[in-house]
């Protein structure tokens, strides 16, 4: 019968040796499990068992010395303890019980009230019940396609490995690592194609660290790695390394033989940060780091991005507080007919004017805006201040000069975006015909997701009457396909390929190339970063219709912009 017997583990804190005693032989006598009992003493031989249970379920008496249960709980919680914990009291008080079941313990029973039977059931019915609840956590905190942890669950499982180095002096890394050109295989593939190829990788991760180690995927193609009980920060690099060779092997994936890499962000604890918050932050400015590089580049966090991180979090705090005290200003660049220069309308530009620190630049700011979210309120000031200007214009008889706004992917997928522009024109008594949206190619391709947020968008733009302007053409994934893909209206030939240090274009055959293929497609083309006249008319000779630039104009402020408006054509500056 004996043999039959279900083992379990059962560590009894207590702090009164005869209690503990009673305890030990009620259970012993048990017919229905085989009970091995463990006597822990204080909470502070309780906690590291915490972190690495070696038993099955906690009996612990709520007063134990100057602290309580409650203490252990607490702790318990913060560590994701995955072990049930019984409280035993020689109180009866219906505000304990309440109390602890509260902060997560599995029952509360009085001593006096103690049988075997009571016992047996408790500690059956506790130990089902935490193993049902970490099967619904599971499955809430896994990536239902590769099967690792999400974010939530890693994040837990580093809070907890932390806390387990807090206590030992031992070190971690974690490591961020995404693909590269990842989007460039479910462009041409196709998704199905991608999410076998993520799934291939993540087998391949698998393969490469230790079973002590935890992998999870934060989204799309974003891997999390924690390297657990390191012993240098060149251990870490070389697992980087590993994973980088890993990932690198020709893939089979439908047919298919991709060559895919990755790039690995690396941060340290406790170099660069003691909570995961700080590491996963560092991380990931490390990938960024990393892919600024190159391919298959693995980058540690270092001093001089702990600079950079430092700017990031004070322009941040900036950008909160030029919100709150009206700091932004909008300019306006005109846009003009090359023919004749009749000014068709302006392009609005945010500024920043950041106290007494005087201008920060958007090439600083909208990056940041963008990572923080706060690119959202920000867009809507912008709307909003661009339906005042078109107000004004429009009771001094302007009529027919148009606005355009840059917006961000993340506006869109924010899913308020054209809700916000329809509102605020509306209730400034503008028609939307005059508004027209700007975003970049390569920004407008890498907000394209799965469930297809931004071109919906873009669409409910098309039927608001707003024209759509791809702007910096040319230097992002250019493709006749991306064009018919989404609704657009205008293409801006970027800068880069106008503009240079000589009078003549920098890029004539690409622009020719860009106006030819706008022309056929039924689409307008403006040439931005104009600023000679030898640009101006080889511009018109390739029949580009549009201009924007130095040439005739900087970005200017509203009373300045409404002047020209009231002209209406440009004159050389």
């Amino acid at each position: 019968m004996d043999n039959v017997k279900r083992t379990i583990r059962v560590s009894v804190v207590e702090d009164d040796p005869a209690d503990f005693l009673i305890l030990d032989e009620m259970l012993l006598d048990s017919s229905r499990f085989r009970f091995q009992v463990s006597h822990i003493s204080t909470i502070d031989e309780a906690r590291p068992q915490l972190l690495a249970p070696e038993c099955d379920v906690f009996l612990v008496d709520y007063f134990l010395g100057r602290e309580t249960a409650r203490d252990l709980l607490l702790e318990a919680r913060k560590l994701h303890c995955t072990v049930p914990i019984i409280v035993l009291t020689g109180a009866n008080s219906q505000k304990l019980d309440d109390e602890v079941l509260e902060l997560g313990a599995a029952d509360f029973l009085p001593k006096e009230e103690l049988s075997l039977p009571l016992l047996e059931r408790t500690i059956g019915h506790a130990m089902r019940h935490k193993r049902a609840e970490l099967e619904l956590e599971r499955m809430v905190k896994r990536d239902p396609l590769t099967g690792l942890g999400n974010r939530l669950l890693f994040e837990e499982i580093l809070e907890s490995s932390l806390s387990r180095c807090k206590r030992s002096g031992s070190s971690l890394a974690v490591l961020f690592m995404d693909l590269d050109r990842f989007k460039e295989i479910n462009d041409s593939l196709g998704h199905p194609t991608g999410d076998l190829l993520l799934v291939l990788i993540s087998d391949r991760l698998r393969s490469v660290i230790r079973e002590a180690d935890f992998i999870a995927r934060i989204g799309g193609d974003e891997f999390t790695i924690l390297i657990d009980d390191l012993h240098s920060a060149s251990d870490a690099l070389a697992v980087a390394q590993k994973i980088v060779s890993a990932v690198s092997h020709p893939s089979p994936v439908g047919g298919h033989e991709l060559n895919v890499s990755a790039s690995i962000g690396l941060a340290l604890y406790p170099e660069n940060g003691d909570t995961p918050i700080k590491l996963m932050q560092k991380a990931d400015l490390a990938l960024y780091e990393a892919k600024r590089r190159g391919l298959s580049k693995v980058q540690c966090f270092t001093t001089n991005l702990q600079t950079q991180l430092e700017k990031h979090l004070s322009i941040e705090k900036g950008l909160r507080h030029a919100l709150e005290h009206d700091q932004f200003e909008l300019y306006l660049q005109p846009q003009w007919e090359l023919k004749d220069r009749k000014v068709l309308g302006f392009e609005a530009l945010l500024r920043w004017r950041c106290g007494t620190s005087g201008a920060v630049t958007p090439d600083e700011f909208i990056p940041v805006a963008e990572k923080t979210g706060l690119i959202v309120p920000i867009g809507e000031w912008v709307i909003f201040k661009a339906c005042q200007y078109l107000k004004e214009w429009q009771a001094m008889g302007i009529e027919n000069c148009r606005i355009a706004i840059n917006v961000s992917p993340l506006q869109l997928r924010a899913g308020r975006f054209v809700d916000a522009l329809e509102s605020i024109a509306s209730a400034e008594g503008i028609g939307t015909d005059l508004i027209e949206v700007e975003i970049t190619e390569e920004s407008l391709l890498d907000g394209v997701e799965e469930h297809g947020r931004v071109p919906k968008e873009l669409s409910r733009l098309r039927e608001l009457g707003i024209k759509i302007a791809i702007d910096d053409f040319g230097t992002g994934y250019s493709s006749l396909r991306y064009l018919r893909q989404f609704p657009v209206d205008v293409v801006k030939i970027d800068k880069s390929f106008v503009s240079s240090d000589q009078d003549a274009l920098m890029e004539p055959e690409i622009c020719r190339a860009i106006v030819t293929m706008a022309e056929s497609l039924g689409m307008d083309v403006v040439a931005e970063g104009i600023e000679t006249q030898v640009q101006l008319a080889t511009l018109q000779k390739m029949g580009c219709p549009l201009g924007q630039g130095y040439l005739v104009a900087r970005p200017l402020p509203f009373e300045a912009a409404t002047r020209w408006a009231l002209v209406g054509r440009a004159s050389p500056a």
